[in-house]
């Protein structure tokens, strides 16, 4: 994990974070059905997600490579640019999750993200339930997982 830092995101960040987001899902998940245009994420990003003052980024070289948003017993969003996975980048922003929340948090992952859930599991996180995807704006089956501290 050296030459990664950790720092709040700020207004600034949010085209970079977008990219990260679109590329990382793009790349992982292609076959993930896309309720909202490159645009309107790239919106929600710089007047939701940001603002909403939960995340976390990940820099490396003074670059931004991965981001993460938790808060309230959830990790909502972690991402990673796909050119920097497997780098410490993603372990590094769920470690700082689990600071920010020790007592414990869920997550949503896509049942067909099979890299995402191998991820999860080995750093601790348990399976709670499956569902069909129908309370997702994806309409993609899902797993809900668990992160508690030992």
């Amino acid at each position: 994990m050296t030459g990664i830092r950790l720092r709040s995101a700020r207004a600034q960040d949010s085209a970079g974070l977008a990219d990260i987001f679109l590329a990382a899902r793009h790349t992982a998940m292609p076959w993930l059905a896309q309720p909202h245009t490159d645009d309107e994420t790239r919106t929600w990003v710089d007047t939701v997600l940001v603002p909403g003052g939960h995340v976390t980024v990940a820099e490396r070289d003074g670059r931004l490579v991965g981001f993460a948003d938790v808060a309230d017993g959830w990790l909502h969003h972690l991402y990673v640019s796909p050119a920097h996975q497997g780098g410490g980048v993603g372990s590094a922003l769920l470690d700082h999750a689990k600071s920010l929340e020790p007592n414990g948090f869920r997550l949503w992952v896509f049942q067909r993200n099979t890299p995402a859930l191998a991820f999860y599991a080995v750093r601790g996180c348990i399976e709670v339930r499956r569902t069909d995807g129908a309370g997702n704006e994806e309409r993609e089956p899902d797993v809900l997982l668990r992160w508690s501290p030992a």
